[in-house]
């Protein structure tokens, strides 16, 4: 790592550096002496760094620059003295040095100079010019006039110079410049900003609406310093923030013009008439609190005015005939869950002007790997609201990004200084917000307030189930609310099929939920709350519809384990099949421990929860807790005489015993069950048990058995076909192969083991999935003409009934058919139909599994690159999850993809990982399958020896499953490995004996 100059840096100095009329410096306002540089260099050095943009140059073109004809190890060396001698020139921390990059942080005569001339350019008053001329101090460097380094932004500079000379002679006596000096940059809009250009081009008024603090002010002041040379009149600033009567606003724009009132005559009218023959553009800041008076103003000057263009800025629009009303969004922001690294996260404009304003007040911040987290922290909780996000840069340099980020709850209190001289009601956050509340009327502040109970966003009839009582009434509700919107209180997103949702800035949300602790209703309002989030869960079950009610979803829980924890446990049971599609398991085991904790009555009701949280447990292959929750569940089905309950627990724990890969317990189980539902009448539980029967059959390798299993299921499907009942979807069978045909290692074809507990389905549904079961065992038998039709069945039906989960599963199931008879294209067709399926209604887990078999299918097809890539994405999604099955699978792929590179390191390291997570399930056929790979790896590394043992391994693992023809496959392979061993070994003794024999002859 390179060494850093400014390890131990002194107190900042104040250097100052002059270019134009010959070199000097100061340093803290005292002349630096030319004796006290003692090499050239080290002067010619500052001088390349006050040139360079952000006076910031690499090494390399220092190095270049300075000694063009040396060696690279004597340039760098002479680079150090010369760092050296500049450093104890202007101070040590005048000069710094990160990575490969040297920045002097100094002010530079030139700079101030050109940004002056910007100013005129842009203003184009004479006094600008003057203002600009007065900092040219001569010609830049004359001492170094042959320096090619320093000729171009020499003619640069005397150009400008040249501009502003001849400027002076032009007639703007008469023209109007009053837009107020930007005393820091501009960041980000540029996007708002090229709308903007072209609709202010096309209308006489234009609002920029927004709430408080969206940086309306500084986007229509950037308008218009953009603008202003189109209007040969000049233009001017109205800030009315101050104006407390709207029948000031006519004075208040007078006086920015001075215009004089004829006797007899209203101000209004002495302003029309002044503006008359005239095309000027006019920008009336800050409309909403005297709202009713610029309307009429405006409504007045453009009819009198045709050369006139009116630029308002306004929490509502003004209303006025010919108005176009630009909404002012947020800055950009990141996802704080996303993990981005500091060059990423500066692609956000929030985290851009949050940068730029902390390095205001503390000049060393920047953008580094330890606060990157924290930067996107603070944007995301402040929304990317400009005003916010300049409140909380002045904090940063006290309190830090960790501190900072930490206590945004508290946003009104922690972000109370901003500038001093700007307007009171933006000195604190909550002022900004306080001005728009005290304008909103009776109703509209009730439903702001309750509004906050809302996380995330909502439409219409959330806030029409939520929010209503008192004094607003349900069938105002709709008009309140649009009202709110058009304030900029309220965001409003249109989708598709015109859907409408809303949604509160978290600054504002924060506000109204202290107003609504005041009124005293919070509890209340959050109980409705809640209660409107459990019918929705038990209406959509696992539906995608949720997906956009995710943080509300939420915010219920508290409400619920306040008020009543059994209703917290109906909702934590009605959620399972949305967390589990989402694969949300670490919320899921969290909410059900705590409702199970909070309701402990053996009930129902328990039962059902505890039953559900086995499902989220399965999922996260902790087979052991879920195994005593369901052990629980049947318990207390037992003390309850509840049949069924006692049918759904020993089905449950058969199916678990299909994850452990454990036959003979699965089959016992399942008989029972079977045997159960046979006695209590249970007709549909019967199809599902028969079915699960079969899978537990396959799973011992009796494929005939397990088939007859299936056809007997979905005879017992088709009888109840129509029947409106719905059954839970049952196992899938998964087929795991550590080898291709051709014996090569890896490339093992895992159909999805996709048990998805508590997603229901009716019985019409139930007989696609047997049919495309049965397709896996015709396939496994070699059948593949049979289990094409069977898939093809299956799919149909799907479609049919609308099962999207079903037919992207049929699709899967094809592409890896398609993928066994070497149709590749076909495969990556069928696997991206799938995925596209998937992504579409939020099967989180479903993408993950598509996106392995794509993966797959790369690898298989040679194009690596491309298999990298989904299997990337997959692993990371498995992994943040907790879904260990699906990060095991994720880690097979990748070594596959690791061994058909050749990369026999990285299969290893992949194998391993998966060995450690799949032995934290206990599942022995999936812990063989990685063993007899990492066997497969170790013989292709030429290592016989610790191949026999690891295949050792795998076959004993594989009998404890129960599966004899694994491990007559793994023997198979032991003997194989043997011969090879016995063959090398025959060999070296005939080489050692011809050895021998020419040596004698010798």
């Amino acid at each position: 790592m390179q060494p850093r100059l400014d390890d131990h840096p002194s107190a900042t100095t104040d250097v100052a550096i002059t270019l134009l009329g010959g070199f000097a410096a100061t340093r803290d306002g005292e002349p630096v002496s030319a004796s006290v540089w003692r090499l050239r260099k080290g002067r010619e050095l500052v001088k390349l760094l006050a040139l360079a943009p952000g006076h910031r140059l690499h090494r390399e073109q220092l190095m270049d620059a300075l000694w063009p004809d040396l060696e690279p190890a004597a340039a760098a060396n002479n680079l150090h003295q010369v760092v050296h001698v500049a450093r104890r020139a202007l101070g040590a921390d005048a000069i710094e040095r990160r990575d490969e990059l040297l920045r002097m942080r100094a002010t530079v005569d030139v700079d101030e100079f050109e940004r002056a001339a910007e100013q005129a350019r842009r203003t184009g008053s004479s006094g600008a010019r003057r203002a600009a001329l007065s900092l040219y101090g001569g010609e830049l460097l004359p001492e170094n006039r042959y320096d090619d380094w320093a000729a171009t932004r020499r003619d640069e500079i005397e150009q400008l110079r040249a501009e502003l000379e001849d400027g002076l002679g032009d007639p703007d006596a008469l023209r109007i410049s009053a837009l107020p000096p930007q005393a820091s940059s501009f960041v980000g809009r540029s996007h708002e900003l090229r709308e903007l250009l072209a609709l202010i081009d096309r209308t006489r008024l234009l609002t920029l609406a927004g709430p408080g603090g969206a940086g309306k002010t500084r986007l229509a002041l950037e308008l218009a310093s953009e603008t202003e040379a189109g209007y040969p009149d000049g233009s001017a600033f109205i800030e009315l923030a101050s104006i407390g009567d709207g029948r000031l606003v006519p004075g208040a724009v007078a006086a920015a013009l001075d215009v004089g009132t004829l006797p007899g005559r209203s101000v209004l009218e002495g302003v029309a008439d002044f503006l008359r023959d005239r095309t000027l553009l006019l920008v009336l800041d800050n409309c909403e609190h005297v709202l009713l008076a610029v309307a009429r103003l405006a409504d007045c000057l453009v009819r009198a005015a045709p050369g006139l263009t009116l630029l308002a800025t306004s929490r509502e629009p003004l209303r006025v005939g010919g108005e176009v009303v630009f909404r002012v969004p947020s800055l950009a922001i990141p996802d704080p869950e996303q993990r981005l690294a500091p060059e990423e996260l500066l692609r956000y404009e929030a985290v851009q002007l949050l940068r730029d304003r902390a390095a205001s007040s503390a000049p060393d911040f920047a953008i580094d790997a330890e606060n990157a987290a924290d930067m996107a922290r603070i944007c995301f909780r402040l929304d990317g609201l400009p005003l916010a996000l300049e409140l909380a840069a002045a904090r940063i340099g006290a309190l830090g990004t960790a501190t900072l980020a930490e206590r945004l709850d508290d946003s009104f209190r922690l972000l109370r200084s901003g500038s001093r001289v700007g307007p009171t009601r933006q000195q604190t956050l909550a002022a900004t917000l306080e001005w728009s509340h005290d304008l909103l009327d009776g109703e509209e502040k009730l439903l702001l307030r309750r509004l906050a109970v809302f996380g995330g966003g909502f439409d219409l009839r959330g806030v029409e189930a939520v929010c209503p009582g008192e004094t607003l009434d349900p069938d105002s509700v709709a008009d309140v609310l649009a009202r709110l919107v058009e304030k900029s209180l309220v965001s409003s997103q249109q989708l598709a099929q015109g859907r409408r949702r809303y949604r509160l800035l978290e600054t504002v949300r924060l506000y109204a939920a202290e107003r609504l602790r005041e009124a005293g209703e919070g509890d209340a309002v959050a109980d409705r709350h809640a209660h409107w989030a459990l019918a929705m869960a038990e209406r959509a079950g696992g539906s995608a519809e949720l997906d956009s009610e995710a943080a509300n979803l939420r915010v219920a829980h508290a409400a619920l384990l306040r008020s009543d924890p059994r209703e917290e446990l109906r909702y934590c049971v009605a959620l399972c099949p949305f967390w589990l599609r989402r694969i949300d398991l670490q919320e899921a085991h969290g909410r059900f421990a705590e409702s199970l904790a909070a309701a402990p009555e053996r009930t129902a009701l328990r039962a059902a929860g505890l039953l559900a949280m086995s499902a989220v447990d399965y999922r996260a292959g902790d087979l052991a807790c879920g195994a005593r929750h369901v052990r629980e569940s049947y318990e207390i089905a037992s003390e309850l005489g509840d049949a069924p309950g006692r049918w759904r627990a020993l089905q449950r724990l058969g199916e678990i015993a299909v994850g452990y890969d454990d036959a003979p317990e699965a089959l016992e189980l399942l008989e029972s069950a079977l045997e159960l539902a046979r006695e209590e009448g249970l007709g549909s539980s019967q199809a599902v048990s028969a079915y699960s029967l079969g899978v537990a059959r396959w799973l011992s390798g009796d494929l005939a058995a397990a088939e007859d299993l299936l056809a007997q299921s979905g005879e017992s499907f088709r009888a109840l076909a129509g029947s409106g009942e719905l059954i839970q979807s049952p196992l899938n069978i998964a087929e795991m192969r550590s080898s291709d045909p051709g014996g090569q290692p890896g490339l093992r074809i895992v159909f999805e083991e996709t048990l998805q507990p508590f997603v229901e389905i009716s019985c019409d549904t139930a007989i696609g999935y047997v049919q495309a079961n049965q397709a896996t065992i015709a396939r496994v038998r070699g059948q593949l003409g049979r289990a094409r039709e069977l898939l093809d069945e299956a799919g149909g039906r799907f479609i049919r009934e609308g099962d999207e989960r079903g037919e992207a599963d049929v699709l899967v199931r094809l592409a890896y058919l398609e993928l066994a008879e070497g149709s590749l294209d076909r495969a990556r067709e069928r696997v991206e139909q799938a995925l596209r399926l998937r992504r579409g209604f939020g099967d989180r887990r479903g993408v993950g599994m598509a996106l392995l078999a794509l993966g797959l299918v790369e690898t298989v097809g040679g194009d690596y690159p491309a298999a990298e890539r989904p299997l990337s994405e997959a692993q990371a999604l498995f992994r943040r999850a907790g879904d260990r099955w699906g990060l095991v699978s994720s880690l097979w792929r990748t070594a596959d993809l690791a061994i058909a590179l050749g990369r026999l390191d990285d299969a290893e390291e992949s194998l391993l990982q998966a060995r450690a997570v799949v032995g934290e399930t206990e599942r022995e056929g999936w812990i063989a399958v990685t063993l007899a790979t990492l066997a497969e790896v170790a013989r292709l590394r030429g290592e016989e020896a610790r191949a026999g043992e690891l295949f050792d391994e795998a076959r004993d693992h594989y009998l404890a499953a129960g599966s004899q023809a694994a491990a007559a496959a793994i023997a198979e392979r032991l003997q194989s490995l043997a011969k090879n061993r016995q063959r090398t070994r025959k060999v070296g003794a005939s080489r050692t004996a011809a050895t021998a024999t020419t040596k004698r002859r010798q």
